[in-house]
Parts: C-alpha cells; sequence; structure tokens
C-alpha cells in the first residue's frame, strides 16, 4: 500500500466517487418538483387535495427528469457541480431520464441502507463533475436559471391567496373588514389579499370589483374611478 494507494482516487470506482452529492442533488430535486406541483396547483385555481398535489408534484418531477435526461444536468444536480452521464461520456437521454424518475425516489432510501447505488447501475449512469471547474459551471448555468424561476414562481403561487381564498377572507373574516376600512395595521394576508382584488377587478373581474366598490373603500380607492 505504498506511493498512497490506500487513498488514491483510482480505488475508488467513478460510478461512486460522487454518490453522497447526488443524494443531496437528487433530494433537492424531488423537493423543487413537489413546490412546482404545488404552485401549479394554485396557479390553476384548483382545490389543494392530497390526490391533486400528489399528481401535479409527480408530472414536474417526470417532465424535470426527462429534461434533465438530454443533458444529464437538473438545477440540483448543477448546483452541486454534477452532471449524469452513461459510460464514454454520453447524456442518458429523455427515456433514461423518465426511467430515474421512477427509481431515484427508491434510491434515496435504499443508499442510506447500501451506501451503494444499485438502481442507477442497473440503469448504466452515474455521476461526474461538471468539466472545466467554476467557469465550465457558469457556462452551463442559464438553462438551470429556467427551473429556479419556476420555482421562484411556485413559491409566489403559494404564498399568494387564490381568487377563493381572497374572497373568503376580504368579505367573511372581521380581519377582512378591517383590511377593506384600513383600520388596523396590514398585514401579510391583508396585503397580499388587496394586491390579488385589485389585480382582478383591473383584469375584468366584475364580481371582484363590485365588492370592492361597494364593501371595500380601500380596494376601491386604489382601484379608481
Amino acid at each position: 500500500m505504498s506511493d498512497g494507494a490506500l487513498f488514491s482516487m483510482e480505488t475508488i470506482p467513478t460510478e461512486a466517487r460522487y454518490q453522497g452529492r447526488l443524494w443531496v442533488a437528487d433530494l433537492l430535486d424531488l423537493t423543487g418538483s413537489i413546490i412546482v406541483g404545488w404552485g401549479a396547483v394554485r396557479a390553476a385555481e384548483q382545490l389543494s387535495t392530497a390526490g391533486a398535489l400528489a399528481l401535479a408534484g409527480a408530472v414536474a418531477w417526470f417532465v424535470l427528469s426527462a429534461v434533465g435526461g438530454l443533458t444529464g444536468r437538473t438545477p440540483g444536480r448543477h448546483f452541486l457541480g454534477l452532471k449524469l452521464e452513461r459510460e464514454g461520456g454520453r447524456a442518458p437521454g429523455p427515456g433514461t431520464g423518465l426511467l430515474r424518475g421512477l427509481t431515484a425516489p427508491v434510491e434515496l432510501l435504499l443508499q442510506v441502507v447500501l451506501q451503494q447505488r444499485p438502481l442507477d447501475a442497473r440503469l448504466g449512469v452515474h455521476a461526474v463533475a461538471i468539466a472545466g471547474g467554476a467557469r465550465g459551471w457558469f457556462r452551463a448555468l442559464a438553462p438551470q436559471l429556467i427551473g429556479v424561476a419556476l420555482l421562484a414562481g411556485a413559491v409566489w403561487s403559494i404564498v399568494t391567496p387564490t381568487r377563493q381564498e381572497m374572497l373568503q377572507y376580504l368579505d367573511h373574516t372581521l380581519t377582512g373588514w378591517h383590511c377593506c376600512h384600513g383600520t388596523r395595521d396590514v398585514t401579510w394576508q391583508c396585503r397580499t389579499s388587496m394586491s390579488r382584488a385589485v389585480r382582478n377587478a383591473k383584469g375584468g373581474d366584475a364580481e371582484v370589483a363590485g365588492f370592492l366598490r361597494a364593501e371595500c373603500p380601500v380596494g376601491a380607492a386604489r382601484l379608481g374611478p
């Protein structure tokens, strides 16, 4: 074991070198997909039932998996400096990406127990570092920012009240009445509900516009003549 062979990187199989970072990347991507799905349900003004959230999150995850198969990159992998590839440096492809969409959540659990990624090995993919160091990382950053923008939009949809929540708050609660009449300090719920109501009214929502003019002086003033 001379010459430092015991600690040489060559003693570690290629597919095992970045397993820890890949585990974190998969967890980040899966969590992001769940958030994007949740945001999509709220943006579509649908009830956030368990079934709707599960379906939307699964769709977001499989779309990300397929798109990530084209280049081997996803936002989670990229921000941890990794990409997936086959032997010979080829990208996995969208088909393998979709298959990995099925196996990766299972492998998140398996890796904790086995300290290996047997399902990735069966698919013939493994993680490698993004070539080119920091310059290569920044050069390939732009496409991943689309995913970051989608995530930011999803978070905004989650924290912004839906039309039903906005009307329920402003029209049927005491705090909403105070919000409409400006008789208490403005809270986050008041500010976001009022902004949503004014946007809807200006966008042609006659029901909301009628409510603001008849029942909500603060909103009517923001709406204008």
